[in-house]
């Protein structure tokens, strides 16, 4: 028996040396195919980390962006093709599915290719967005080719990943750390200079009260992508570590979110409070209220639900968990309007999402690890990004804009920022930063996205369906200052960040190794794409 064991003991040990042995032939083979002798020696032991031409330094184009560029355009004409074989004369010029088919892969790849721009951090949905407005600019309608109640329920499929991130992303643990600071910073600067954009939106651009105040929760919207990226790339050169603003920034841009999106589904509801179709007893009840009632219990239902359901230890729970999550995300917001709660399916896919992730934590203590759904939910949101905003900037008319409306709509934004600003240095008192880390905290809350180009498109939606000519026109209204806002704060923010942040913080000297697996770990804590020279440099760390 003995010997038995002894043998199953060498045989395990044999077979983790020559998996081991394995994984490092793999990770040392960074030639182009150094294995295929069919091919010339010159091509064969190309290394594909190395710069395709010494024009480009800093590894910025080298033979691996050659190769992925490569994958990329195979994808897309494998795509194209099926397509074409499946639809026939749709796919071609002048068909129904042509032109939106060519929005989203330009959306996709302008988006992403600003992006990598070296310093500057500029988000993905400002490319993406500039692309969908370069179409409608050469005079690509895309009410031509698909119906106005097909791009609503396109625009709900996606904004159903926007609450599930936000709700993912929300973590108690470094809430625990710093409760109190967190609090004040994610909560006092939006929560103000939504009150001043509800205000300014009421007396300068005379919307009522309701739409006024369901502009100042859309615009006062912050994006956590571009403030999380611009901080982990300060943060990989040492600036700031000393009192880890990363960490503590990174958290509260995730309670930030929440809060606006909770506001909004409050707003919205009273926005669009009455049912013409439906006569039950819940009408009766406050429009807001009533959302935010059944939106809670709702999502606190299914969300202890899924902390039960599958089980923990049961074969595939992963994959169970992301399909319950994601398909009851999109059912939250998809049915929501039918039962007259228009606000509640939104909250209620943040509130699912974030007691779900938590009953998981506290069943499986430490063995739990909510990184790998949040890497999966990131990279449906990855692809599902430039569909979204591809199709909203392809609905903006630059034509029809008024000058004078847009100054108006560019001093609502101002006057809006400048209450955030004040309110974000305020709201660092009582921590150890000095004025000048207050003045780039300040810097690090001003880039808007994301959810602008999300939630603004909500409510024009859901507008032309009540068919108020009023009411569409202040929902066209609100999707412009939005749009407005994105194209100014996107990349100004960024570039703000990026240049003031050596100036505004502090350096320090650590270790390269533990300051890269901390910012690894916290990249992927805040789904934020991680630039690599391959996979296994990933999996590795």
């Amino acid at each position: 028996m003995e010997k038995q064991d002894d043998l199953s003991e060498n045989y395990y040990d044999e077979q983790q040396n020559s998996e081991s042995s394995y994984d490092d032939v793999n990770r040392s083979d960074d030639t182009c195919c150094e294995k295929a002798i069919c091919c010339p020696k010159k091509i064969r032991f190309i290394n594909i980390k190395k710069n395709i031409s010494k024009c480009f330094n800093n590894n910025t184009i080298t033979w691996s962006f050659a190769f992925w560029l490569l994958t990329m355009l195979i994808i897309v004409l494998l795509t194209y093709s099926t397509l074409f074989l499946l639809t026939g004369k749709s796919m071609l010029p002048g068909g129904n599915l042509y032109g939106i088919y060519w929005l989203i892969v330009s959306s996709y790849f302008l988006g992403w290719s600003l992006a990598y721009i070296p310093s500057l951090n500029i988000p993905p949905v400002f490319g993406m967005l500039l692309s969908g407005i370069l179409f409608r600019a050469n005079n690509f309608n895309i009410h031509d080719d698909i119906s106005s109640d097909i791009i609503g329920k396109i625009r709900t499929f996606c904004v159903s990943f926007v609450m599930l991130r936000a709700g993912l992303q929300l973590t108690t643990t470094a809430i625990k750390n710093n409760p109190l600071f967190l609090i004040k910073l994610a909560l006092i600067p939006c929560t103000f200079e939504f009150l001043t954009i509800a205000f300014v939106s009421r007396f300068i651009l005379d919307y009522p009260w309701s739409w006024a105040f369901l502009n100042g929760t859309i615009v006062a919207c912050m994006s956590p992508v571009v403030t999380v990226n611009c901080i982990l790339a300060l943060a990989e050169k040492g600036y700031g570590e000393d009192k880890e603003i990363a960490t503590l920034l990174c958290t509260a841009t995730s309670i930030d979110d929440v809060h606006i999106i909770s506001l909004f589904s409050v707003c919205y509801s009273f926005v669009f409070k009455e049912d013409k179709n439906n006569a039950g007893w819940w009408t009766y009840i406050p429009g807001g209220y009533r959302d935010l009632i059944l939106g809670l219990l709702i999502g606190l239902c299914f969300g202890l639900l899924y902390t039960f359901v599958p089980h923990r230890n049961a074969n595939y729970v992963f994959w169970y968990r992301l399909f319950f999550i994601v398909i009851t995300s999109i059912m939250f917001t998809t049915a929501a309007s039918t039962i007259a709660i228009t606000g509640g399916g939104y909250l209620a896919v943040v509130v699912m999402s974030f007691v779900s992730a938590t009953g998981w934590r506290l069943l499986s203590g430490i063995t739990f690890d909510i990184t790998p759904l949040r890497i999966a939910v990131y990279y449906l949101w990855h692809f599902i990004q430039p569909v979204l905003v591809g199709i909203i900037g392809a609905e903006i008319d630059l034509q029809l804009w008024s000058p004078k409306r847009f100054c108006l709509h560019v001093l609502c934004i101002l006057l809006g920022l400048f209450a955030r600003s004040v309110f974000a240095v305020l709201s660092t008192f009582g921590m150890t930063f000095n004025m000048k880390e207050r003045i780039f905290v300040a810097l690090a809350w001003l880039p808007k996205g994301t959810l602008q180009a999300a939630l603004a498109p909500m409510a024009l939606q859901h507008a032309r369906e009540t068919g108020d000519e009023n009411d569409i026109s202040l929902a066209i209204d609100i999707v412009r200052i939005s749009v407005i806002s994105i194209i100014l704060l996107a990349p100004l923010g960024a570039i703000l960040m990026m240049i003031f942040g050596p100036i505004l913080l502090n350096k320090i000297d650590e270790s390269e190794i533990t300051q890269r697996r901390h910012l690894s770990i916290l990249r992927w804590t805040s789904l934020q794409p991680v630039r690599r020279d391959s996979t296994k440099d990933l999996i590795r760390e």
